[in-house]
């Protein structure tokens, strides 16, 4: 390796000046690293940047802004907020129209949590995260499954907090701003609660009597996007029935079940109440097309929806269980003549079809056969027997009879054949 000399002229030594110089050696500069190549020929990274210009990706020098956070699901009871009471609700919220969209800003604002940031992971960390590594990023980190809130959010609303939080606006609409804790108050703990419809009411109600309020007399007018599945199921089953969201997505075909299908007076609906858990019809027209169910899911099997019931009990499927054209399988022709017998032996079976909780509400016999001739009314009951039979039984007669004696019928001049005595009478 070469060395830079580098000579320092002295007296003129007796040999010549080059006697008297004084050599000295200087380390030498640091060696230039090699220019490294680029892995990509130049025609490849002109290639790549006419790509990304030619499909609006972000690259050097872009203004698009990348796309907003998702909006995460929040549980406002399990954040601190107590400890947290002395400050307002903006600087964290900072009125932005996702407030759950997951950032760490708010946390760090005026250095409240900036020395638990900047250490190795620990308590602050574990409120919102499962587990922390310093390898990993903040936001990548996995999160604790809170729960949902308390809250029946089944659908979406369309509520906006910027438009909420515009006191411009909304003092040029109902007369005075609103804050955080108008819609959100705290229980005695502290803790901010979610707004419900009570807290939409005390603006948007008829009654509150603020023209510029919309109203919400119409649930679509907030609830107006049906979701693929509900965020969350309220819990309306009882008894032993078993149900769930996730499995009525869609049919056997794969096509999709709108809500409205089973909620058919949802996008109608004027109140709360109107939500009301669907009837067992509405499951007949999916659950008994074998084109949209398999067969262990038709309405005959009560496994489906029934925790404790046999398949021996098929043959018994109420008749709301059923289409509009189908019976029980015992229910023959030679049933209409023997049903009579077979009701006096089990009369709770029949109740399970005949009652208003099927809707086909049977209290007693007499509510069919008032129409529907009974079997021994044959074609010499009304010329030979029914006056025999009424003076032998008079109450019978008043079961499906409602005229207090016979006279009120029998208005003709020719003798009677029963002793004319009041039916009413005879049934207390």
């Amino acid at each position: 390796m070469l060395k830079n000399t580098l000579l320092v002229r002295g007296p003129r030594g007796p040999n010549g000046p080059r006697d008297g110089a004084r050599r000295r050696t200087s380390p030498p500069p640091p060696a230039r690293a090699p220019r490294r190549r680029s892995a990509w020929p130049a025609h490849a990274r002109l290639a790549a940047l006419a790509l990304l210009l030619a499909l609006g990706l972000p690259g050097c020098g872009s203004t698009k802004p990348p796309p907003p956070p998702a909006s995460e699901p929040l549980d406002l009871s399990r954040f601190p907020h107590v400890r947290h009471r002395t400050l307002s609700c903006e600087p964290c919220h900072q009125g932005d129209a996702r407030p759950g969209k997951r950032d760490h800003a708010p946390c760090d604002l005026g250095n409240c949590h900036r020395a638990e940031f900047l250490t190795a992971p620990g308590r602050v960390c574990s409120v919102c995260h499962v587990s922390v590594t310093a390898s990993e990023r903040g936001l990548e980190a996995p999160l604790v499954p809170f729960p949902r809130t308390a809250g029946f959010r089944a659908l979406p609303s369309l509520f906006s907090h910027a438009l909420h939080l515009d006191s411009g606006r909304i003092e040029a609409a109902v007369g005075f701003h609103l804050s955080c804790g108008d819609c959100h108050a705290a229980d005695d703990a502290g803790t901010p609660q979610s707004a419900g419809h009570a807290a939409c009411a005390r603006c948007h109600a008829e009654e509150a009597s603020l023209p510029r309020a919309p109203a919400m007399q119409q649930c679509a007018s907030c609830h107006g996007a049906l979701p693929a599945r509900p965020r969350r199921r309220v819990q309306v089953i009882t008894g032993d029935l078993h149900f769930g969201h996730g499995n009525h997505r869609a049919d056997r075909s794969g096509a999709p079940i709108s809500c409205v299908a089973c909620h058919p007076a949802t996008s109608t609906a004027t109140a709360h109440d109107d939500h009301r858990p669907p009837s067992v019809a509405s499951c007949v027209p999916c659950h008994d097309d074998s084109r949209r169910v398999p067969a262990e899911q038709r309405m005959r099997s009560c496994e489906t929806c029934h925790r404790d019931k046999r398949s021996s009990l098929i043959a018994l499927a109420p008749r709301s269980h059923l289409p509009g054209t189908e019976r029980p399988l015992d229910h023959t022709l030679a049933f209409r003549t023997d049903h009579g017998d077979a009701a006096a032996r089990e009369a709770s079976r029949c109740a399970t079809c005949h009652s208003v909780m099927s809707g086909s509400p049977r209290d007693a016999c007499d509510e069919c056969h008032r129409v529907t001739e009974p079997a021994d009314h044959r074609l010499s009951w009304r010329e030979l027997d029914h006056g025999i039979q009424a003076a032998a039984a008079a109450e019978r007669c008043a079961l499906c009879h409602t005229a207090d004696s016979c006279v009120a019928c029998h208005r003709q001049t020719r003798a009677l054949t029963c002793r004319c005595r009041s039916f009413a009478s005879s049934t207390g």
